[in-house]
């Protein structure tokens, strides 16, 4: 039986698909539908976990549930409630890649669906569909969400407690509502440490609102919801926050990434801040100045159109920054990947503005608003692309695990560099080499690399040395990798080399015998 089409279905068919191209609907599928691509290919490749991947996996793989909740191995710190799931994860799923990633894997696919409704209730038109392209192409996004770490949860809470939030932003909020939102924090803080900053900027928010409005009676529900967040954070400062505020090598490795105090001690970190974070971040390397003139624009126009989220973005910049200033939390790289959803909805918000306010001139609108969401998405598309056809596997140990497993005698001797230990402690039971002896320098040997020399001294008369080096450390005109192989060429030969271009992991075999 043939099947016949009916004919005077078809005006009505052509209006139907019209008017979801009109209202974006399609594009808003194809975007979304892409943002989850794009994810589930960098999880799918199993590239293998990389140093600082491997240290956070270690405590979770080689700890019980109770050992979570005490100081972390390798100066880590995660928030327990994330700590916890993946521990569940570990114990359904196996000792694997997989099983650790599925999580932030999850999360991530969510935060674009989650992201669309709250852009929705901010922005319209083609400025919705820059900010949800610009999220959905993100590569930072895109590579958190299969990282064993816990930063693509602080975007996903940082959506959620704003689109939690817009219901208490109406004119006759409900006790109920009071009720979700509190609960909704005290889930946030305990699987995000930025959800603090994020929760105090809409506390802060809310109660200013409530205030020029006289609403006592919500004014005194927020204080009660303050009251019970302020007591979770205590809760959990005392558990495992005050330890991880005090880790004095954490702070010495971000110590560039803290506000100067006062500010106008240091300009130039303003300058880099601004470059490196937006380039990094937002995947938009070029002219990030003018950028942040949009965000500026973006936040501006928000302003002046009364929207409650203006005071709310900039309030939660506010106490990230003097959180900061006191030395508490960094503001740069991963650490500030919660605040890239509010900066894409205000670079959404200037694009809108500028589509609406030449309407007049649709031609001209029209030409402007495509030239500068090309400028915009040309760096994100282009690098999410390239992942996409040629996954990046970063310090991708694996393989040379299977080489030395295949080749691995009982009397062969080790070094393994201090960036390559935990990846190579995690994955030395997969690979029957639990037992292989090896010995690896401190990482405080970095400052003085004659300790580093002292140590190579000790492998000198045997045969089989393998050299394994991975998360090698530079510094200046000091390349570990080339100061440790110039050492060995002198007093050796090398033997063998395994290297898989491009994983910057690096197996060498050498015969140190005299």
């Amino acid at each position: 039986m043939l099947w016949h089409w009916p004919l005077n279905n078809h005006p009505l068919m052509i209006n139907k698909v019209k008017t979801a191209f009109l209202s974006g609907k399609v594009a808003v599928v194809i975007l979304i539908f892409l943002g989850i691509l794009l994810r589930l290919r960098q999880y799918l490749t199993g590239r293998s976990l990389w140093s600082d991947e491997a240290m956070l996996a270690l405590n979770i793989v080689n700890r019980g549930v109770s050992g979570l909740f005490k100081p972390l191995d390798y100066d880590q710190g995660a928030p327990i409630g994330f700590l916890l799931v993946e521990k569940a994860s570990h114990v359904l799923f196996g000792r694997n890649e997989y099983s650790l990633r599925l999580f932030p894997l999850l999360v991530g696919l969510a935060s674009v669906w989650l992201f669309y409704h709250l852009l929705k209730q901010i922005i319209g038109g083609p400025g919705l569909l820059i900010a949800l392209a610009l999220f959905a192409l993100n590569p930072r996004l895109i590579y958190y969400s299969s990282e064993v770490k816990q930063y693509i949860l602080d975007v996903a809470v940082t959506i959620g407690l704003l689109l939690f939030a817009s219901r208490l932003f109406g004119e006759r909020p409900q006790k109920r509502d009071f009720a979700v939102f509190a609960m909704a924090g005290f889930v946030a803080l305990w699987f995000s440490h930025p959800a603090l900053f994020v929760l105090a900027g809409i506390g802060l928010s809310l109660a200013i609102i409530y205030i020029q409005r006289r609403d006592f009676a919500s004014l005194r529900l927020l204080s009660v919801v303050g009251v019970f967040w302020l007591t979770t954070i205590g809760f959990l400062y005392f558990l495992i926050l005050n330890d991880l505020q005090q880790n004095a090598y954490m702070k010495e490795y971000w110590q560039y990434g803290f506000l100067p105090f006062p500010p106008w001690s240091n300009a130039s970190w303003f300058t880099r801040s601004i470059h490196e974070n937006i380039g990094i971040q937002f995947g938009i390397p070029y002219a990030t100045y003018f950028v942040f003139g949009l965000m500026l624009m973006g936040w501006v126009i928000l302003w002046r159109s009364g929207s409650k989220y203006a005071m709310t973005f900039g309030l939660i910049l506010m106490v990230t920054l003097v959180a900061s200033a006191l030395q508490l939390y960094p503001v740069f790289e991963r650490m500030i990947l919660f605040l890239i959803p509010i900066g894409l909805i205000l670079l959404g918000k200037a694009v809108e503005a500028l589509y609406q306010s030449l309407q007049k001139e649709r031609m001209l609108s029209m030409f402007l608003v495509l030239a500068l969401s090309g400028y915009l998405l040309y760096g994100p598309l282009t690098t999410s692309i390239s992942y996409f056809i040629h996954p990046k596997y970063f310090e991708h140990i694996r393989p040379a695990m299977g080489f030395l497993q295949e080749t691995w005698r009982s009397d062969d001797v080790m070094y393994v560099s201090n960036g390559a230990v935990p990846a190579f402690e995690y994955y030395a039971p997969m690979y029957e080499l639990s037992d292989a002896v090896y010995i690896s320098n401190e990482r405080d040997g970095y400052k003085d690399p004659d300790k580093i020399l002292k140590q190579l001294e000790t492998l000198k008369g045997h045969r089989r040395v393998w050299i394994l080096l991975s998360h090698v450390y530079e510094k200046d005109d000091f390349n570990e990798k080339d100061f440790i192989l110039d050492d060995l060429r002198q007093n050796g030969n090398k033997k063998r080399e395994f290297r898989i271009p491009g994983s910057s992991v690096y197996l060498y075999l050498f015969d140190l015998g005299e």
